[in-house]
């Protein structure tokens, strides 16, 4: 798993060194670059935002206990396992334990 976090990190990386932004190709066009958006339910706020962020997404609205320094992560947007723009945000709802 960890193996393909920094896979994608780098790709993403490479991505943008050669000029294509996260919501697509530099001229507008193609469908842009995607990957599948990682599970952080369950996980602690700390660690999600990580996760997320390692996997070359940004972090969105985030609803719910957010200032609870023991929240976890009940829902978010973009579920996992869809296909979502590197780059983009993902929206998380916390709560207390």
């Amino acid at each position: 798993m960890r193996l393909a976090a920094s896979i994608i990190v780098c790709t993403t990386a490479l991505a943008l060194a050669i000029g294509c932004s996260p919501q697509g190709a530099s001229d507008g066009g193609g469908d842009g670059l995607h990957a599948m958006v990682p599970s952080v339910t369950g996980m602690p706020l700390a660690e999600a935002e990580s996760a997320l962020e390692e996997a070359g997404y940004v972090i969105g609205t985030v609803g719910g206990d957010a200032a609870d320094p023991n929240a976890v992560v009940v829902e978010q947007s973009p579920i996992q396992s869809t296909s979502h723009p590197w780059g983009a945000e993902v929206d998380l709802v916390v709560a207390a334990p």
